[in-house]
């Protein structure tokens, strides 16, 4: 028997479903589980993740309609008996791939958000979306449909790193001479700019001061994150030249070198969520998202945020992010931040 995961958005969603991975593997252990992904970095993710029988990456996003279609159906030829849908995949999209895979069970939410257009109904075996719940037990609550799962049985997000990536980020590390005796802290100031998510990010002056105190308070080494070049450049222009940017071509690489920090501090992006699946501690910087969805998941961590009367205002759809607030007053949820609350908060987690 097959089931197929359907991790088609990105890191920190896909990233999301490994705990729900795990009790699949344990409760159904005669099934082959198959991954099928859109992004090469959700397939890098998973690519050494045991539970994981063979991942199908299909671009959908570049390649032609046609081609992405009969890949669909060589897909579909398999046979599987369950498809899941992970959570969020709340556009019609998704669920029309799950019901072309034509699996006997479809697993996938109703949206709260949502409409009829969105073809929730394609999918056979459905559980409401529940305000609040993070989103790893939107995933769990899904598959409880198929397995039984007791309480406290939900564990940790997990990243499985090669000793082969392990080995080069800590020659990468030493080369650019970094104290191994002295805090390591991460920072991923970017974010996805996909409907209007640059919003998200938290001031990058902000990011350098808090560097430079972290330094001087602590003697922290400075690692900067995330592929958003120009702004890493800038952050770290701003602090002297005194942080360190990681660049490397592949996620995971980058995933071993974020494994060596003692902290990580991050805006709502797949880094916090791979931190946490890391262990590490993190600062979870949050302007309009939903903390208590997508706070960072079973590690020590301290949000920092605005609790204004309109906040958190985006939720899960196609929709982009938008203000009701106009011209400098927009966005002031993570605008109205400042340097010395995240610095405690980083003081906390580093005593």
């Amino acid at each position: 028997m097959r089931i197929l995961i359907n991790a088609l958005s990105g890191i920190g969603d896909a990233l999301m479903f490994s705990p729900s991975l795990k009790l699949l593997h344990e409760k159904l252990p005669n099934y082959h589980i198959d991954m099928m992904v859109m992004f090469k970095s959700v397939s890098e993710l998973y690519k050494y993740n045991p539970y994981i029988s063979k991942i199908y990456f299909i671009d959908f996003l570049k390649q032609s309609k046609l081609k992405s279609l009969n890949q669909l159906m060589e897909l579909r030829a398999k046979d599987y008996f369950i498809s899941v849908n992970v959570y969020p995949s709340n556009r019609i999209e998704y669920n029309i791939v799950n019901k072309l895979i034509c699996a006997n069970k479809r697993l996938g939410h109703l949206y709260t958000n949502s409409s009829f257009l969105r073809g929730e109904f394609l999918n056979n075996i459905t559980v409401n979306e529940e305000p609040n719940m993070h989103n790893v037990l939107q995933n769990t609550k899904l598959i409880s449909t198929i397995i039984d799962i007791k309480d406290g049985e939900v564990g940790p997000m997990e990243i499985f790193l090669s000793e082969d990536d392990e080995n080069l980020a800590k020659l990468y590390l030493q080369k650019h001479g970094i104290d191994f005796q002295s805090p390591i802290i991460g920072f991923h100031p970017g974010s996805s700019t996909l409907k209007n998510h640059i919003n998200k990010r938290w001031d990058k002056k902000k990011f350098a001061d808090l560097g430079l105190r972290l330094i001087k308070e602590y003697g922290a080494n400075i690692l900067l994150f995330g592929d958003e070049k120009e702004l890493n450049n800038n952050i770290n222009s701003l602090m002297g030249g005194k942080a360190h940017i990681v660049l490397f071509p592949g996620y995971m690489e980058s995933m071993a070198c974020l494994k060596f920090c003692n902290l990580m501090v991050s805006n709502d992006t797949a880094f916090l969520h791979s931190a946490s699946a890391l262990s590490i501690p993190v600062v979870s910087i949050f302007g309009y998202t939903n903390h208590r969805e997508l706070h960072p998941w079973k590690t020590k961590h301290v949000i920092v945020r605005k609790d204004l009367d309109c906040s958190p205002c985006f939720f899960n759809s196609p929709k982009y992010a938008k203000c009701k607030w106009k011209g400098n007053e927009s966005f002031r949820c993570i605008k109205t931040i400042e340097t010395d609350e995240v610095f405690s908060a980083c003081c906390e987690l580093l005593t």
